[in-house]
């Protein structure tokens, strides 16, 4: 088994692979996934004006003018507005379209499929992970941790890379306030963290952002559309969380 960290998007992505036979493909795996999450940051980065996402964000291009890869995404973030009932919205309240909320883990989903030939693999990028070949124990990070959770403690521990292929968690423990509301377009407060487990990274991803900006009735929503969820509902006065998970959340056995 071998660990990289890979940077792109001004972010850090975990890769696990186990199982292949020499060096030299595991370095052409990695290299494919490092590949695939820069190309998404040259394509959607809003941080800088050269990219295409950039330019028709500032009204210097036009849909006309977008790769296909961004028409994929911008197509994707209308699909799941519809599903979630409004409350996954690529609209900023000052009305910038900004798909930032699955470009991660679209990118992510994309590099995986260049994993065909690695036994097993996990894939962790800031929250939201990805498995295959095996049952992998995941831990969701605790709200309190700021910055890498590494070490730390966990709020659970979940199965990912079985029935499970993917975990997402969203809320405003890393980053306070960056999830509006889309009916108050205010900061969105309903919980304090969400995760969502299922078998599409991009899918839990949406629902666990979903979920923190519009509260209780988008829970439901995700379970009826077979998702399975970890609502932190609130803070204890003498420590740890309210935490709520539907019934079929895939914790790993204790003991």
């Amino acid at each position: 088994m071998s660990q990289h960290r890979l940077r792109a998007m001004a972010m850090a992505f975990d890769v696990t692979l186990e199982g292949l036979a020499s060096e030299a493909a595991e370095a052409s795996a990695i290299d494919s996934i490092h590949r695939e999450l820069l190309r998404a940051d040259d394509l959607f980065s809003l941080f800088r004006p050269d990219t295409p996402m950039a330019r028709l964000a500032n009204g210097t291009a036009t849909l006309a003018d977008m790769p296909a890869e961004v028409i994929e995404v911008l197509r994707l973030c209308e699909e799941y507005r519809v599903v979630t009932g409004g409350a996954f919205d690529a609209k900023r309240p000052d009305g910038v379209i900004d798909p930032t909320g699955i470009v991660k883990t679209w990118a992510v989903a994309k590099a995986t499929a260049r994993l065909g030939n690695v036994p097993a693999w996990l894939i962790s990028a800031s929250g939201d992970v990805i498995a295959s070949g095996r049952e992998w124990p995941v831990g969701i990070a605790d709200p309190a941790v700021k910055g890498d959770p590494t070490g730390t403690k966990v709020l659970d521990v979940v199965l990912i890379g079985g029935t499970f292929s993917a975990v997402a968690t969203s809320g405003s423990a890393q980053v306070a306030d960056h999830i509006w509301d889309p009916v108050t377009g205010e900061p969105a407060r309903h919980f304090l963290q969400a995760s969502v487990a299922g078998t599409d990274l991009v899918e839990c991803d949406v629902w666990a952002t979903a979920i923190c900006a519009g509260g209780a009735p988008v829970v439901e929503r995700a379970v009826a559309a077979g998702l399975e969820v970890l609502i932190v509902t609130s803070g204890r006065s003498q420590g740890g969380y309210e935490a709520v998970a539907s019934a079929g959340w895939p914790r790993a056995p204790r003991g």
